[in-house]
């Protein structure tokens, strides 16, 4: 008889812990990749960790790098990197999305479609392109920026990335 009332003992206390976990998990907010209701299209300043990457998921840190993309009913999705925003939308074909990026030389926000691109920048992903509102020699239009990254023709790519490093002005 203690035999069995221990065993019912400790499976009551094993579940009782394995609820106590399940609850205190399912409190947390968990991660967060959109928000809704942007019904004026216009881009959301966040904080660093607050989003994450809807492509890769890792945390949107490096804000001077980051995209948006907002659907026409107004959700936004948050991107560490231009580069996630093509892929994403190869994988997500949305109709009208309106598509934002960070700009390195003035800092705002632009129309990705219309920003200009480097291949060489520090970017969170490592793909190297990053956008700039104003055209400047060695920047690509975002449809050229678009085919490379879906070619695999970015910094990832050793002999890219040799040939464009090599290219850049010694100092």
């Amino acid at each position: 008889m203690k035999k069995l009332f221990i065993s019912f003992l400790s499976i009551v206390v094993g579940g009782a812990v394995v609820m106590i976990l399940f609850f205190s998990l399912a409190n947390q907010d968990g991660p967060k990749f959109i928000k809704r209701g942007n019904s004026d299209h216009k881009p959301i300043e966040i904080q660093p960790k607050e989003y994450q990457c809807s492509e890769c998921n890792m945390d949107v840190e490096a804000l001077e790098y980051m995209a948006e993309i907002v659907r026409e009913d107004g959700v936004t999705y948050f991107f560490d990197d231009i580069g996630c925003v093509v892929l994403w939308l190869e994988t997500h074909k949305l109709p009208n999305p309106t598509l934002l990026t960070k700009t390195l030389d003035t800092k705002e926000w632009v129309d990705a479609t219309k920003a200009w691109y480097t291949r060489v920048a520090s970017s969170p992903m490592g793909y190297g392109f990053a956008g700039y509102q104003n055209k400047a020699e060695g920047l690509i239009e975002y449809q050229e920026m678009r085919i490379l990254m879906l070619q695999g023709k970015n910094l990832h790519d050793p002999f890219v990335k040799k040939s464009l490093l090599e290219q850049l002005p010694k100092n």
